[in-house]
């Protein structure tokens, strides 16, 4: 056996020399690609126009609504006895407001009437006779509390030349329990009326 033996390796074996792949071509086939993809993508959903020669069917039809009218039957209803609501309009003064002794107008002092009785209408009938009388009486309201005896006066102290003419005009109908000049001045009119039982 020969050793020396020539060891060459068969051309069969041997690496195929590459060959260079043209870049123009590559672009070249990329870009019929691409129309042959927009071709078919136009043909499949953009076009939806008739070829020439056709006429398009389809031609939008109004819809019709039909609005059902009801005519309405009239109910029966069963009169129901509704409390009438008599507003007692407020009484004008049925006197000269200007206290004819003392020379003052009834009409320049704000009075507030409270109920203090705990009976219902009371702050009401005494702003009437109050009205009656020429003063300027805001809306009646409740007191503090239901306890009060008698009718309690409180004048501001730059009102207080009309605590006697307020204290003897409420004396002709009520029985005045306490009457004072110490009305605080934050209050909102210049005297305050409370009428108890």
């Amino acid at each position: 056996m020969e050793e020396n033996q020539n060891l060459e390796t068969p051309a069969q074996f041997a690496p195929a020399p590459k060959r260079k792949i043209n870049k123009r071509f590559i672009y070249l086939i990329g870009f019929v690609v691409f129309l042959l993809i927009a071709f078919a993508g136009y043909k499949l959903l953009g076009s939806q126009t008739p070829p020439p020669g056709e006429t398009s069917s389809q031609t939008p039809t109004p819809t019709e609504f039909i609005i059902p009218t009801d005519t309405p039957t009239p109910a029966v209803e069963t009169p129901t006895p509704t409390e009438k609501i008599t507003e007692t309009p407020t009484p004008r003064p049925t006197q000269n407001p200007l206290d004819s002794a003392s020379g003052l107008d009834r009409s320049e002092l704000s009075v507030t009437v409270q109920n203090g009785s705990g009976e219902a209408g009371v702050a009401k009938k005494g702003a009437d006779f109050l009205v009656s009388l020429g003063y300027n009486v805001s809306s009646p309201s409740n007191a503090d509390k239901e306890d009060y005896a008698g009718v309690t006066i409180q004048v501001k102290a730059a009102s207080s030349k009309y605590l006697t003419l307020l204290k003897n005009d409420l004396t002709a109908e009520y029985t005045v329990s306490s009457s004072s000049s110490d009305l605080a001045d934050s209050f909102s009119t210049d005297a305050l009326v409370i009428i108890g039982k």
